[in-house]
């Protein structure tokens, strides 16, 4: 007879204090709790009650690559010179053009352009930049995109009709006060520049705040740098 790996026998595998140690049972719950979500987004989002054995197993890939690469910052020195109080759009802009703009080359190799077509990062509605659009928070963590773009490992891939996306992330704690903290997932967007041959184009970027957040949207994309084996 095949075994039939039941629900009950895994949560007695992960409450025996014998079997494994604390360390390795919180991996394994981190781990199995991840993935449940990363299906259950798949499920909504493909709208299929049934997923295939290699689809489940991709979900399971993605979490352990997720977990493999990714690099929790804490934000400290130019990374927070921007946070604290007031971040206006005329800073905003102006720390863009002289700080953020020019090229830069990731841990693939590849050159990035971040130019004036990325400015409407900045603004809630990426088609009207107007003042009423301005958000204090991304122009606070301007400072983020080049960093990430220049230092992350975590690189996915995603496509959106004709336009092939990289999405790079990382994952940043801003210190609020000496005992309270709060996380972000930072995600910055490039996308494959046609009026520059060959090159990536800064396209925008989006701070999650919420961990579940970023699980739904790591569920779309697939992963570039080969996991280790």
């Amino acid at each position: 007879m095949i075994f039939e790996a039941k629900e009950e026998n895994l949560c007695r595998l992960l409450e025996s204090t014998k079997l494994l140690s604390a360390i390795n049972r919180d991996i394994v719950v981190k781990i199995l709790y991840d993935t449940t979500k990363l299906i259950w987004y798949k499920q909504n989002h493909t709208k299929k009650v049934q997923l295939k054995p290699k689809e489940i197993a991709r979900c399971l890939s993605l979490v352990y690559y997720h977990h493999l690469w990714n690099k929790i910052i804490v934000v400290t020195g130019k990374l927070f010179e921007n946070m604290g109080g007031e971040f206006l759009e005329g800073e905003a802009l102006d720390y863009y053009q002289k700080k953020v703009m020019g090229t830069v080359k990731d841990k693939l190799g590849q050159d990035i352009v971040i130019d004036e077509l990325g400015m409407d990062f900045l603004y809630m509605d990426h088609n009207n930049a107007d003042s009423l659009n301005y958000r204090q928070a991304r122009g606070k963590r301007l400072p983020w995109i080049k960093y990430v773009l220049q230092n992350s490992n975590e690189i996915y891939t995603k496509q959106e009709g004709n336009t092939l996306l990289y999405i790079y992330v990382m994952t940043f704690v801003i210190p609020i006060s000496p005992v309270e903290k709060t996380t972000n997932w930072f995600l910055v967007f490039v996308k494959k520049r046609k009026d520059i041959e060959k090159t990536l184009g800064f396209l925008t970027a989006i701070p999650v705040e919420k961990y579940n957040g970023f699980l739904s949207k790591l569920e779309a994309m697939s992963p570039v740098i080969p996991l280790k084996t």
